[in-house]
């Protein structure tokens, strides 16, 4: 922290306190590290952050235009390093285009990166347990809001989309006053047909499963090396299950679909499929964005879950039109994060879903899905994909947008010796890899129950 430090931030228990306590809280704050001390101020701006989206006067958008709303706890000099240069944001490619684009990391975000990495470790461990339960709390009560009726939902909503340019032309409720609550709102439908999957009676296709950012990786050493750098993920750890990993093999396959706030929060199935389980794991509630995880924080294993089995209907792409496909189990992991606590599913256990299906949704907030083929699939991802989630590709670069970035910004969290994939964003439907099973005469079945 600067040499203009502000004072101490005024909780909101103060009143009722004794004047010793708020005395010795003055002390406390005199003695001890500058670095503890704004861990505590970070807290306190992250409390402010939920606090405020409450209020329909100052909300997401006008803290954004007014690029200050938290100079109260922090100096200009600390408030422009903290929030103007550190963890600013992420280059994405544009599939469709082969753009590099960059995205703005919203400011709830940063301020829980910084909670997470900023001071020495041994502050960070003093204050890990707070810090650990406040995410959580603040997430469970930013559901809370977002769930209230009232009239201040539809300038919520409307100011949402101003914030982040939604295009509301394929939203089956395309105004604001049919919401309800605001979290109705952000688990938003779209019209029938706004999202076919890609060759939707070849299930030898696989397809995407969100608008999203999208890596894809042949096994989890290759996605440890390029992308989740958390010493847990393995998929014992994200499953929860030593015995559901072993059916997937030594070597299975995996994507990494990431939404941002301002997406279609919808997730759909990749394949076509039948669900045997619907497990929830609880866990803590860090912050999904690509510079957590590319820390070695255990993000995807810590963070609360819910794991669905799919047993999916999988055809090789060589096989004759009659040929039997194999039924195989996909992993689909819905993650919750950062002020997102809530995950729903539009299935049942024992219900079938095809491919492109709406599966389910998440509340506010950003959030992750993992999707994991077995080895038996003998998945092979696209090739655009495959190179971008390795570093191999980086998009074409267009000085406009590189012009946006401010001169200071530190970007990813790459060191000259890393090397670090970038994300593609994809929409949903979209045609991601292609699967080619071994066949097992145990396990196959016709094509007419696959499409049924």
């Amino acid at each position: 922290m600067s040499s203009a430090t502000k004072s101490r931030p005024v909780l909101k228990d103060e009143a009722t306190k004794p004047a010793i306590v708020r005395a010795w809280r003055d002390v406390k704050w005199k003695i001890q590290p500058n670095t503890y001390n704004m861990r505590t101020l970070l807290m306190t701006a992250m409390q402010k952050a939920v606090d405020e989206s409450e209020d329909s006067v100052v909300n997401e958008h006008d803290r954004i235009e007014a690029q200050g709303w938290l100079t109260d706890l922090f100096d200009e000099e600390t408030y422009e390093k903290l929030f103007a240069n550190e963890h600013f944001g992420n280059f994405v490619i544009i599939r469709a285009t082969g753009i590099k684009d960059f995205e703005e990391m919203p400011i709830y975000a940063r301020i829980g990166m910084h909670l997470l990495f900023y001071g020495p470790v041994q502050i960070r461990f003093l204050k890990w347990n707070f810090v650990r339960n406040l995410l959580k709390s603040q997430s469970i009560r930013q559901g809370t809001i977002y769930d209230q009726e009232g009239p201040d939902v539809v300038k919520r909503i409307a100011d949402f989309i101003k914030t982040y340019e939604i295009d509301m032309s394929d939203v089956l409720v395309k105004d604001p006053k049919g919401y309800k609550t605001f979290n109705e709102f952000f688990s938003r439908k779209l019209k029938p047909g706004a999202r076919k999957p890609a060759a939707p009676n070849d299930s030898s296709i696989i397809v995407s499963a969100a608008d999203c950012r999208l890596n894809v990786f042949p096994n989890f050493t290759v996605a440890r090396q390029f992308w989740v750098k958390g010493k847990k993920f393995t998929l014992p750890e994200l499953l929860g299950s030593e015995v559901l990993a072993r059916r997937f093999g030594n070597s299975p396959s995996l994507a990494i679909f990431r939404l941002a706030p301002q997406d279609y929060h919808r997730f759909h199935s990749p394949v076509t499929a039948t669900i045997e389980s619907i497990t929830t794991l609880p866990g803590d509630y860090y912050t999904v964005n690509p510079q957590a995880v590319n820390q070695p924080l255990d993000v995807f294993t810590a963070n609360r879950r819910d794991v669905c089995i799919l047993n999916a209907s999988l055809s090789n792409p060589t096989s004759a039109p009659n040929a039997p496909f194999q039924t195989l189990p996909v992993a689909f992991v819905a993650i919750g994060a950062l002020l997102v606590g809530s995950v729903g599913w539009s299935f049942k256990v024992g219900e079938q879903v095809k491919k492109g299906d709406d599966l389910g949704w998440f509340q506010y907030g950003g959030s992750t899905v993992v999707c994991i083929f077995p080895e038996q699939a003998n998945v092979t991802w696209d090739e655009d994909l495959t190179k971008a989630s390795t570093g191999e590709w980086q998009g074409k670069e267009v000085p406009e947008i590189m012009a946006k970035i401010p001169p200071n910004a530190i970007i990813g969290t790459a060191s000259a010796t890393d090397t670090f994939g970038i994300e593609v964003l994809v929409r949903t439907g979209e045609k991601i890899g292609v699967c080619a099973p071994v066949f097992d005469a145990q396990s196959t079945s016709t094509p007419k129950k696959a499409q049924a």
